[in-house]
């Protein structure tokens, strides 16, 4: 009987090993991976903003590895803005979006355009930011932020990182500056 069970083991046992041997992680068991997701934050019923993406990895416990991403800013209900990227992370425990890869913001309500390729989100304290050469569009004009810019989700108060204005010292200098 003892032969029988040990031959029943070394059969198992070889089975078990003539199974595929070229591994791949991402066929890993308990790999979480998932295809359109939609994350989001809802506030006296009404959403406040939802992050969808065409693909998610959610086997890191402390962040969404995102592809595709497309973040969506609501406000009373109705689209305030919209931003795209080609990757990006969520970081469960910051509330924290990080988008990468021709980020393009666009304020729905105010015509605004902010692109980047990199832009952060604090889902807590409703602020956007690059630290990256931002460019700002709005009717036409174009500007460009060096060391890029922070706002609202609404895109409505954008301030300029690390901007400078001199202003003339003498009335001979600011006549010089306006000719």
């Amino acid at each position: 009987m003892k032969k029988l069970l040990y031959l029943f083991f070394a059969v198992v046992a070889t089975a078990a090993c003539q199974g595929k041997k070229d591994f791949s992680p991402n066929e890993e068991p308990g790999m979480q991976r998932a295809n359109a997701v939609s994350i989001f934050e809802s506030k006296d019923s009404q959403k406040r903003w939802i992050l969808n993406s065409r693909d998610v990895d959610f086997s890191d416990l402390q962040n969404a590895a995102l592809v595709a991403p497309e973040l969506l800013w609501k406000d009373n209900g109705k689209d305030a803005g919209k931003v795209t990227a080609e990757r990006g992370v969520f970081n469960y425990a910051q509330r924290l979006v990080t988008l990468q890869g021709h980020v393009k913001a666009v304020s729905l309500i105010h015509g605004l355009t902010l692109e980047t390729d990199h832009i952060y989100y604090d889902v807590d304290k409703d602020r956007v930011w690059s630290d990256k050469k931002t460019v700002v569009t709005r009717g036409g004009v174009r500007t460009v932020a060096k060391h890029g810019v922070e706002t609202n989700s609404k895109l409505t108060q954008i301030e300029f990182k690390k901007q400078s204005t001199s202003l003339p010292a003498t009335v001979k200098e600011l006549k010089g500056q306006l000719k």
